[in-house]
């Protein structure tokens, strides 16, 4: 079952067999020294006495079992040759391991330079192409009128072109930090001093091909102007509870059908706790307000940006003031999940060692989310849901790491599954009920690295529970 699912990364992925790998050598390697031992050993038989007081009585004999225990000692299939033969292959499977680790981190920022340059190139003719197209328009007012009164045929269809064409959204996102930066220094370029201008106003960080540094200068120059900045006094009160199943049979599907009740209400975190001892499911909305400026409610496109530059933002802190409100004690197992900015949140919680000082994270449920770049320790599990035709978990321009602890699963969604209210495009792709939907086929899945997930977090889905909600709000002032 889950033949639709593409899997990487886990117990079944590349890093794993890696890992597979060095463990053999230290077992060749193991093996050469008990060897080596043996043949020590053997060739200390020469000098022991017995064998001293047999060469007198049986001189002949005692020399054809010299000779063999030589041979099996030095000889050429002796306990030596072979201890010498088995920890080269030791060696040998060591440095291929090196050399294919160094290969693909080579290969990887090889190709994330070319889409850098690429979209430093696009983004120079982007005001030009812009220019262009408002010229023509100026002298052709009828094919101006023609393309405003079908911008919404032409915008479906350029929805459902993506849709189709999932590449094209993927070369977007990963030529995206260079095409804002190399567009926007080409329009600087028509003021005086326009470009060291523009450079300042990015606080330094541009121009960069550095993904964080890209978002960061962004960061900065709209902050300057009072937009995208992570302020506000807030506070987090227990807002209901109630009782709550968490199938152990349908794990993930139960995660995201929760994600999104929790996403119908504004600025809430919900934690599920069951079991005996306890285990606790802390959830995280996505994103809910787009808005440049902030709000009463910071699940906000503002702290979407400031945790893509690898900076903590105030959700975070909400979160775990959440978490302190339910008394989670602090060796009980915590599962974060998250759907889109959740899963950033969830991530960037992890990656934090403060916060794992107070908490006991084990593992993260990542739906829709660009976390790529988010480094967590080897012994938090991690399973991030994708689909194909999301755009959303491609803005970090980077897939997701292939680590035995941290496990990837993508799905290519349906024409039926892609359309919300008749228009198919990507958005609908990253809809919490398509992830529920996934979930599902993960939960019947027999991939080997997908049931070790299920054994390694069944602790977390022991039937009756209880799930609370955590209302985040303004504080009065």
């Amino acid at each position: 079952m889950g033949e639709d699912l593409q899997v990487n990364g886990g117990a079944g992925g590349v890093e794993a067999n890696y890992e597979d790998m060095l463990s053999y050598a230290v077992v060749l390697d193991e093996a050469g020294d008990s060897l080596r031992d043996k043949s020590m050993k053997l060739g200390g038989l020469v000098f022991d006495g017995d064998i001293a007081q047999a060469t007198v009585l049986c001189p002949g004999e005692v020399a054809g079992v010299l000779g063999a225990i030589e041979e099996a000692a030095t000889g050429g299939g002796g306990a030596l040759w072979v201890s010498t033969e088995v920890e080269v292959v030791s060696d040998f499977l060591r440095l291929s391991v090196s050399t294919l680790r160094t290969t693909d981190e080579m290969l990887a920022q090889a190709e994330e330079l070319a889409w850098t340059a690429a979209g430093w190139g696009a983004g120079a003719l982007l005001p030009v192409a812009a220019m262009g197209l408002v010229g023509l328009a100026a002298t052709n007012p009828a094919l101006a009128m023609l393309l405003y009164d079908n911008k919404d045929e032409l915008l479906s269809e350029l929805q459902e072109t993506l849709y189709d064409n999932p590449w094209m959204l993927e070369a977007l996102s990963r030529m995206a930090p260079g095409m804002v930066q190399s567009s926007l220094f080409s329009l600087a370029t028509i003021l005086p001093g326009g470009p060291l201008l523009l450079a300042a106003l990015s606080g330094g960080n541009w121009p960069s091909g550095d993904y964080q540094s890209s978002v960061a200068g962004l960061l900065t120059i709209a902050n300057r102007f009072g937009h995208l900045e992570d302020i506000g006094d807030f506070e987090v009160d227990k807002a209901g509870s109630q009782p709550t199943t968490v199938d152990p049979d349908h794990m993930v599907r139960t995660i995201f059908k929760q994600q999104y009740e929790l996403g119908t209400q504004e600025g809430q975190v919900q934690i599920i706790e069951s079991g005996d001892p306890p285990s606790y499911i802390v959830q995280i909305p996505g994103t809910q307000d787009w808005a440049t400026t902030r709000g009463d409610n910071p699940v906000d496109l503002t702290s979407n940006l400031q945790m893509m530059t690898g900076r903590s933002a105030i959700i975070q802190q909400l979160v775990a003031d959440a978490m302190k409100e339910a008394h989670i004690p602090p060796d009980a197992p915590v599962m974060l999940t998250g759907h889109s900015q959740g899963g950033i949140t969830a991530m960037s919680m992890a990656a934090d060692p403060d916060f794992r000082r107070q908490f006991n994270v084990t593992s993260v449920v990542t739906g829709g989310s660009p976390i790529g770049r988010i480094d967590v320790p080897d012994d938090i599990s991690v399973l991030s849901l994708e689909h194909t035709q999301d755009a959303v978990p491609m803005l970090d321009g980077v897939d997701n790491p292939d680590r035995p602890n941290w496990t990837t699963v993508r799905r290519e969604l349906s024409d039926s599954e892609g359309t919300s209210d008749g228009q198919r495009g990507p958005g609908a792709a990253h809809s919490t009920q398509n992830y529920a939907t996934t979930g599902d086929q993960i939960d019947r899945s027999d991939d080997a690295g997908l049931d070790q997930w299920r054994r390694d977090n069944e602790h977390f889905f022991s039937g009756n529970g209880t799930k609370t909600q955590y209302q985040i709000s303004p504080k009065d002032t």
